[in-house]
């Protein structure tokens, strides 16, 4: 950890320096993959809304040890760098359709033939009762989706389920945040963005785990149709929720994601979401 964050550290001060070395030749393989993946993350910049943005910083690293251990710390920067470009774009350019396609881009990317996509449309929301997918989206124009991921090798030893919240933008619904409170809300999909990130990875490294993604995509606006305080919807496993707080929208949208994951029985579930202001 402190080797990771004295390489991000020191990265990030170098500011728009074109090359960068981190000399650590007697490194071993885990403090070079410490090393490694906080000088690439601190190098990190979102430049795609910047005219003229500089060169990308590049990033050395002198070390000992062999290949195998920069192919995979790769391929982690890849997917966490893949996750801060997704929670960094703004909320208009990132609605659940657009959100989608891009699931769809890094899943099909090099080496992710084996991760199976599914997307649940609205209909498909509708015939299976998830009411709190569909409560939340309906104040905006688009419909809201639930996404199914899969990374399920031959032999795969565990499963596990990962759960996202993918808010693209939360406004609080008719129960409207302050101005202040808008200000970071299209990073209201950072939980999806994370989950999604972490089933590419376990591909990309082919992790002898079944890990199956769930992203419940949607956006909170106060539309013509949105959710009102009082109304009461049913959820995926039937449960009915009287909604009195319509920006307490990411438990109603989890709540749906929780309860269809389980219906396939892992080991384990985790869910990643940005459920209170304090989590920002």
């Amino acid at each position: 950890g402190d080797l990771r964050d004295a390489a991000g550290a020191g990265v990030r001060a170098a500011g728009e320096a074109r090359n960068v070395v981190v000399d650590m030749p007697h490194a071993n393989a885990e403090e070079f993959e410490a090393l490694a993946e906080g000088a690439g993350l601190g190098a990190y910049r979102f430049t795609a809304y910047k005219s003229g943005a500089g060169a990308a910083t590049k990033v050395s690293v002198v070390t000992g040890v062999p290949a195998a251990p920069v192919k995979r710390v790769r391929r982690i920067l890849e997917a966490q760098c893949a996750v801060r470009d997704l929670v960094n774009t703004p909320g208009g350019d990132l609605g659940p359709s657009e959100f989608v396609r891009r699931i769809r881009s890094l899943a099909d990317g090099p080496g992710n033939l084996a991760i199976d996509v599914e997307v649940l449309e609205e209909e498909e929301l509708r015939a299976k009762g998830c009411g709190g997918l569909l409560g939340v989206g309906k104040g905006s124009q688009e419909p809201p989706r639930l996404v199914r991921m899969e990374w399920n090798p031959a032999g795969a030893r565990a499963h596990i389920a990962l759960v996202g919240k993918g808010i693209t933008f939360d406004s609080g619904g008719m129960s409207l945040k302050s101005h202040e409170g808008l200000t970071d809300m299209k990073t209201d999909m950072a939980g999806a963005a994370t989950v999604l990130g972490a089933v590419i990875t376990a591909a990309r490294l082919a992790l002898p785990i079944r890990v199956t993604a769930w992203l419940a995509l949607a956006e909170n606006m106060p539309g013509a149709d949105a959710q009102r305080p009082s109304d009461i919807i049913t959820m995926f496993d039937g449960t009915t929720v009287e909604v009195t707080n319509t920006d307490a929208e990411g438990r109603l949208v989890m709540a749906d994601a929780l309860a269809r994951a389980v219906t396939e029985e892992p080991d384990a579930v985790l869910d990643v979401a940005t459920l209170t202001g304090a989590q920002i």
